[in-house]
Parts: C-alpha cells; structure tokens; sequence
C-alpha cells in the first residue's frame, strides 16, 4: 500500500482559522473567542449571575411589580423583558408584562384580526405572523406570565436562560392550556373596554 505525503506549508500564523482572523480583524477581534461555546447551555446556565440590585431597581423603574421581579432569576433574564420593552398590568388577578406593539386589527390566514383571535382565547400574531407565546416568570404553575415573541422565548439562547430543563417542568401543561385561553380572553376584554 502507497501513502502520499503532503509538504506541509510553513507559515507565520498556528492555522487556517488564525490566519483568516488576521484577513479580517474588524470581524474577528479575538482569535481564542472564536472555541468558546456560542450559546449558554443546560449545564452552565445555572452559573448565570442571578437579578443584581442595579437590574431589579431598574426594572423597578420600569414598572415591573415585586412579584415580577421575585420570578425573575437573573440579570440576563431580566434583560429579555426589558429588551422586549414589555408594561407591567394585571390579567385575570395575575400580574403580567404585557407588549404595547400588538397591531389588534392584524389579519390571520383565516380572516380573523388579532383582536378576535384574542376574543376566542388564542395568542394574537406578532408582525412576522408568528403566535406571541406566554412564559411563566420563574417557572412555577402560579408565575406571572409575560408575553413573548417566539424569538424573545426561544431565540438566541433565551431558551436556556428561561426554562431549566435539568429539572421537571413544574407547570401543568393541561391547566397551562386553559389558563392561556382564559387570559388571552381578558386581554381581548381589557383592550375593548380601553377602547
């Protein structure tokens, strides 16, 4: 059996990667960077520094209620909502961070304007068509609840931040699904009686 050798190039820089950084250094600031984990997982998101007092007094600034801010389990959580620019307000007795930028009169494939999907106890449509999906604060069945978008839920990371899946859920997903249709229900309520 024949193997080939291959003369290996001798440069000035560790490799093909080291190299590219240096093409373009606007981009790539810090070649050791590029082998740290991209996203926060399972396993190190219990190393998230919990709310700090400047976040929490902040969010407080913001309106958000001392339930609100007891839920909330760190700073990178914490900067979710306040980077979704959500209003603190009460659904059905329950605290809640609600959005202002629902467009209410937004048509689904059906014909049906988010305000009426709302009336029959569905999540209204974001600007991208996509379902606002509601997050329990904290994670437990009694959390407030705050309303997402899918990218705001699940997006970047933020599904690692959010939800702790080492453990087991400790919502019931079934009373979970009527609670979601009573509240949005409400909502649709509060929003006709503003009107």
């Amino acid at each position: 059996m024949n193997f080939e050798t291959f003369a290996l190039e001798q440069t000035d820089v560790p490799n093909k990667l080291a190299e590219l950084a240096g093409e373009i250094p606007d981009l790539c600031l810090d070649v050791v960077e590029l082998d740290s984990p991209m996203f926060l997982t399972q396993e190190n998101r219990l190393e998230l520094p919990s709310l700090s007092g400047e976040t929490r007094e902040k969010l407080k600034g913001d309106g958000f209620p001392e339930s609100v801010l007891d839920a909330i389990g760190s700073d990178a959580e914490g900067q979710i909502y306040d980077n979704a620019n959500l209003e603190a307000t009460v659904v059905n007795g329950k605290d809640a961070l609600i959005r202002t930028d629902i467009d209410y009169d937004k048509v689904d494939l059906f014909g049906m304007t988010n305000l009426e999907r709302m009336k029959d106890g569905r999540s209204p449509l974001d600007a991208n068509g996509r379902p606002i999906e509601l997050h329990h604060i904290g994670q437990k069945q009694d959390s407030p609840l705050a309303e997402l978008t899918c990218a705001e839920h699940r997006g970047n990371g933020n599904d690692n931040v959010l939800h702790n899946k080492l453990k087991e859920s400790e919502i019931n997903r079934e009373d979970f699904g009527k609670e979601r249709q009573e509240y949005w229900k409400a909502r649709a309520e509060q929003i006709e009686s503003q009107s």
